[in-house]
């Protein structure tokens, strides 16, 4: 009836209150997709500040059809649901229509999983009883209501226990039903032109600028940010993709022919399908011949038919930002399909190795690893271990409160292994868990995972967080979780233009900017000289950290003590003192951190002895050349010389050189439209003249 309803009867404004509309604002800032965040554990939070709020991205929003809408009542023991996800989509239906939100809480093996109100639990202050601005902050109050639900015989789920009762006020609203309902509207063309823009990845809320922007106000925008991700949901989930295997075919043909050094290699069976695929092209292999000295396995979204997995090879570029080396789409998690993967990837790289390889804790993967490259070094990803651990454990920890939080800081925090193991003991002791299995193999198989063990290798900024979030990003602003062959193929063309023109933040070094400085120290300035944008705000920062410590002298021109004088936000390491070993004869100074030698860039440690011994520039020593601003120019230029062998290689080369050049150039030009044109009248001259020649 709404479909069909005439638009002048629909676009009639609902009259609503000052507290319906702030109701709807706060389900719209709180509903985001039902089975995609877990409740955020409190005793983690205790140990690291920046994980105290689970994110929740401003786009995926939940709404109800007006079916499920009318069918929606208070859940009930017995009720069985075919998926999880229809368990989690009733309840958060009931929610919608009741009053409050509802999050993921405990989950024990996959097989139970408890449902509750956003605000179970409750807020902890901080010892400095200081607020920190958090975006989707949710005031709890230790709500018990909950539903938990059990996968039984079938593959169904059921709900085994209910408790309906908040303890705090629920913002029900009349006409909130009515905004949902009228508010779903849109128009064939409207509708169309949402396709339009959702098959180009643009995302729900640009989609909403764009209607907001014709119709002139919000108000007269007819489809809610929900109605659009809900419409995104239902299509792209029906499509039939991956079916046409040959479109998949001139996908990468076409980038063969289009971009000089474009690869890919398929595994097929006799009906011609796809088993594997994988592709890169020119700027990425100039990437890894530069910075391929560090890489990155991750494995990250499937296809929706054949449920092949999106393999990601990820390095860092001169920016310290994540960069791919090769793309992959696999048909399973054997070791012989991710050996098939590592020789292609050996072989379309010229044979060389890396140094480092960091993975998912896989047993199939690092088998392919010990077999392709048996002599790099190779560990398994720290957070992808803990998050596993804390799937198993989660059952254990329940029962044992800060036990979770107790872990993390351990791993994250120790600097020796005699910290780490004798903590580990401890821990153990306290908690009672000493003949837990779970924890005995994460122990027995510690040097593979926990960084304490290999502090000195070269794996920049992989300790942190942002880190792992980053390279979970890379691909998302482009495909869906679960997606076609074809779209894979087709939106990983638009990323590498994006990934072109916002290299290093978007500013490239060719850009004349002037740096912002946070102090007077003269150091800052040289560092602003020397580094990238993006490692220049890193040093930066931990410049301006170094302010928050003072320095002793345990033995003189030979150990120095730095402690914490006050905290600060973000800190990398959660404690208060750290030793630094000093040879002023040779400018050599070894913090018991291992910054540099992890990331690249000296720690805030060392940068407070600077201040101490007046130092003024960065020694030569510790300034690593892939952080440089020509570090890339000048090497691209060494690099083509030292390949002359192969004219198809030179050729390629010579294209990813000239694409970055000319990359550089653009984002100069650009703002004027003047300039603009004469940069394209040149080209094209240029261009044509050399035809002509030819």
């Amino acid at each position: 009836q709404l479909n069909g309803a005439s638009t002048n009867r629909l676009s009639e404004e609902i009259q609503t209150t000052d507290a319906d509309e702030a109701f709807i604002q706060e389900l719209e800032q709180e509903h985001s997709s039902p089975i995609l965040h877990d409740e955020p554990d409190d005793d983690l939070n205790e140990c690291k500040e920046d994980t105290a709020e689970a994110e929740i991205d401003g786009d995926d929003y939940f709404f109800p059809s007006p079916d499920e809408l009318e069918r929606a009542r208070p859940p009930e023991v017995g009720m069985v649901f075919a998926t999880l996800e229809d368990a989690h989509r009733f309840v958060n239906i009931y929610g919608q229509i009741t009053g409050f939100v509802v999050i993921k809480g405990k989950n024990y093996k996959h097989r139970k999983i408890t449902l509750t109100c956003n605000r179970s639990r409750k807020t902890k202050e901080s010892e400095t009883r200081q607020r920190k601005r958090k975006r989707n902050c949710i005031e709890r109050t230790g709500c018990r209501m909950h539903v938990t639900v059990k996968l039984v015989e079938g593959g169904r789920w059921e709900v085994m226990a209910v408790q309906n009762e908040h303890n705090h006020p629920l913002l029900s609203s009349p006409p909130l039903i009515r905004f949902f309902l009228s508010h779903k509207y849109m128009s064939e063309e409207e509708r169309n032109v949402s396709k339009i823009l959702q098959e180009c990845r643009v995302k729900p809320s640009k989609i909403m600028e764009i209607f907001t922007t014709l119709r002139g106000t919000s108000k007269n925008t007819p489809v809610r940010k929900m109605a659009a991700n809900n419409l995104e949901q239902s299509d792209w989930l029906m499509k039939t993709g991956n079916t046409d295997i040959e479109s998949t075919l001139e996908h990468v043909r076409r980038f063969q022919k289009e971009q000089p050094g474009f690869y890919y290699a398929l595994k097929t069976d006799g009906n011609n399908t796809i088993k594997s695929i994988f592709w890169t092209d020119a700027r990425a292999r100039l990437d890894y011949a530069l910075y391929g000295d560090f890489v990155s396995f991750d494995v990250s979204c499937s296809t929706i038919e054949y449920n092949m997995l999106l393999a990601l090879l990820i390095g860092m570029n001169g920016s310290g930002k994540a960069t791919v080396f090769g793309w992959a789409l696999l048909e399973d998690e054997k070791a012989e399909t991710f050996s098939w993967l590592s020789r292609t990837f050996l072989d379309v790289m010229d044979g060389k190795e890396p140094s480092t390889i960091l993975t998912h804790q896989d047993s199939a993967i690092a088998k392919s690893i010990a077999e392709v490259f048996p002599t790099v070094f190779h560990r398994f990803d720290m957070w992808h271990v803990m998050r596993k651990a804390t799937d198993e454990l989660g059952d254990i920890m329940a029962h044992r409160p800060g036990m979770q939080a107790e872990l993390t800081c351990l791993v994250t925090n120790s600097l020796v292994s005699e910290e780490f193991e004798n903590g580990w003991q401890a821990m153990l002791e306290k908690y009672d868990a000493a003949s837990n299995a779970c924890l005995d193999l994460l122990y027995q198989t510690r040097l593979m995972w926990a960084p304490v063990y290999f502090k000195h290798v070269f794996c920049p900024f992989t300790w942190s967080a942002g880190c792992s979030k980053s390279k979970n990003l890379i691909f998302k602003e482009h495909v869906m979780q679960n997606d076609s062959i074809e779209t894979f193929m087709s939106q990983y063309d638009t990323f590498q233009k994006e990934s072109v023109s916002t290299e290093d933040g978007g500013r490239f070094e060719s850009t004349p900017k002037r740096p912002m400085y946070s102090t007077r120290h003269p150091i800052e300035r040289h560092a602003a000289e020397i580094y990238t944008t993006g490692m220049f705000l890193r040093f930066q920062k931990e410049l301006l950290d170094a302010s928050a410590f003072n320095a002793f002298e345990k033995e003189k021109d030979a150990v120095y003590t730095v402690k914490k004088a006050l905290d600060y936000e973000e800190a990398e390491f959660l404690r208060d003192s750290f030793s630094v070993e000093v040879d002023l004869k040779t400018s050599t100074f070894n913090c018991i951190c291992s910054k540099f030698e992890r990331d690249g860039i000296l720690c805030c440690h060392v940068l407070r002895l600077f201040t101490q011994f007046s130092i003024n520039e960065i020694p030569e020593r510790y300034i690593k050349p892939r952080w440089t601003k020509n570090f890339r120019e000048q090497e691209s230029q060494k690099y083509c010389s030292e390949t002359m062998g192969s004219d198809v290689w030179q050729s390629q080369l010579r294209y990813a050189v000239i694409m970055n050049r000319m990359a550089k150039g653009c984002a100069t030009v650009s703002r004027d439209p003047q300039r603009s044109k004469i940069f394209l009248e040149e080209q094209e001259r240029i261009v044509r003249k050399l035809i002509e020649r030819e």
